[in-house]
């Protein structure tokens, strides 16, 4: 996948509409030079006219009736910073001149008449006189709390040459302050709408996340941008396409289960009725895990049709000492053992009975299949509640641990069976909200735990606890 594809959308969208209110803003401040440039004669005339005023600004008139022009430390400071700048102030009250600089700056001026002092704007071309640029130069007649003065203000007049200076200046002190913050704020209103608009779609995200076997039939909403639109409906017939082949895969397991109980039903009487007693004992144990195959498809089939499950309150030491005499003698015709410790009070659980002790029969099963003759499978309920069966069997290796739970895996060492009973075991214990776990039991064998405390989910792998002395047993 290419760095561009990479991109999500809302990264590509915003740097698209960066790129655009940059190059925006960078085509508006040249557009703002260049019209700054255009009309550098008119600001250079509105500078002179500025710095006239403020010239006389300060002017007053003596008691002898004559006109003294003051110029503060600043102002010179301000003048000092226009470049050739040249003034000339004259009170024509009693033709004295107040202030002229540079000297004899009075050669270049109309004296008279009145008629040239009234705000006229000259361009005076000193090729002869100097070597210097052309004057740009006001005359103007102001009133002052000293009477009208004749003022004269010069300036050395822009040059031709667009100088890099001059556009830092302009950009940095006129341009920038404006577009600047208009950049920032489209910016943020470019982050604002792009959130808004898809968070849409990153709730539809959540929402096909949350999406497992257990909640088939949940679709996700169809309120999004048109643009997505068609993403999602397209999701959504997808997932009924899933569901509906889920639901014809577990109609086959079921009814497959089913057809396929009579057949066997009528083999097991025919091999009771047989006279044969040695040829019905070989082919007894294969029609044995036959059947025991069929019950588990028919256990995933009802586990897979996520149907509300009746819960009722369970103890579970009835239910597991149950579990212990019912299968006391296949132990007992194994050479095996069997043992139930539990506590001398209820364990109670919130749960279904039949789907529990499936549970349990299925760990006591595998944990006989896999028990050597002359030992013991003991099983424990403690309080938590939690369930606990130990044997004495060749344990679990660690690289098969997180396989051992997944429909139809078969380890190395697994005698028989389909892979299905531990499946059905966590999916049980999944639907009590409870966790199985597997581990090393002190008997020599492996440990398979199912907590149903209510912090199960998040707690550490169950340590292998010590079996209490036996309450009960069959031999």
């Amino acid at each position: 996948m290419t760095g561009g594809a990479a991109l999500s959308i809302r990264r590509r969208l915003l740097r698209n509409f960066s790129l655009l209110f940059v190059g925006t803003i960078v085509v508006l401040a040249l557009f703002y030079v260049w019209a700054s440039w255009n009309n550098r004669d008119t600001v250079a005339d509105e500078e002179l006219e500025e710095i006239a005023t403020l010239i006389v600004s300060k002017a007053e008139r003596l008691q002898d009736g004559r006109a003294r022009l003051t110029l503060s430390p600043d102002k010179q400071a301000r003048m000092a910073q226009v470049p050739g700048l040249q003034a000339f102030v004259y009170d024509p009250t009693h033709k004295e001149v107040l202030l002229e600089h540079p000297a004899r700056m009075r050669e270049l001026l109309p004296i008279s008449p009145e008629i040239g002092w009234k705000w006229a704007y000259l361009v005076i071309d000193r090729a002869g006189i100097t070597d210097q640029p052309r004057l740009q130069m006001l005359l103007a007649t102001i009133q002052t709390r000293a009477g009208p003065l004749r003022v004269a203000v010069g300036r050395d007049e822009p040059t031709e040459e667009f100088s890099a200076r001059w556009v830092f200046n302009v950009m940095l002190e006129e341009a920038l302050p404006v577009l600047g913050p208009v950049l920032l704020l489209a910016i943020g209103i470019a982050l604002y709408t792009l959130r808004k608009a898809l968070s849409p779609v990153a709730r539809a995200a959540e929402d096909a996340n949350r999406i497992t076997v257990d909640t088939m039939g949940k679709r996700l909403n169809t309120a999004v941008p048109a643009e997505i639109r068609p993403l999602v409906a397209a999701v959504n017939r997808a997932l009924e396409r899933l569901d509906a082949g889920f639901a014809e895969q577990r109609r086959f397991t079921a009814n497959a289960a089913h057809e396929l109980r009579t057949p066997l039903a009528l083999l097991r009487a025919r091999l009771d009725g047989m006279t044969d007693t040695e040829a019905a004992d070989a082919i007894r144990p294969d029609l044995e895990r036959m059947t025991r195959l069929i019950e588990q498809l028919l256990a995933v089939s009802r586990l897979d049709s996520h149907l509300p499950m009746a819960k009722a309150d369970v103890d579970l030491v009835a239910v597991a000492g149950d579990i212990v005499a019912q299968l006391a003698p296949l132990a007992v015709s194994q050479d095996k053992q069997v043992s139930l410790t539990a506590p001398d009070h209820p364990v109670r659980l919130v749960g279904n009975a039949d789907a529990l002790a499936a549970a349990i029969r299925n760990l006591v099963e595998n944990a006989l299949r896999f028990t050597p003759a002359d030992s013991a499978v003991e099983v424990v309920v403690t309080d938590g509640p939690r369930i606990e069966v130990h044997d004495a069997g060749p344990g679990i290796r660690p690289e098969d641990r997180p396989h051992l739970f997944e429909r139809f895996w078969r380890g190395r060492d697994r005698r028989g069976g389909a892979g299905l009973g531990l499946a059905i075991v966590a999916e049980i214990a999944a639907q009590h909200r409870g966790r199985i776990s597997v581990g090393r039991s002190p008997l020599g064998g492996a440990l398979f735990t199912i907590d149903f405390s209510p912090f199960a989910a998040v707690d550490a792998p169950a340590a292998p606890s010590t079996p209490p002395p036996l309450k009960a047993a069959a031999e």
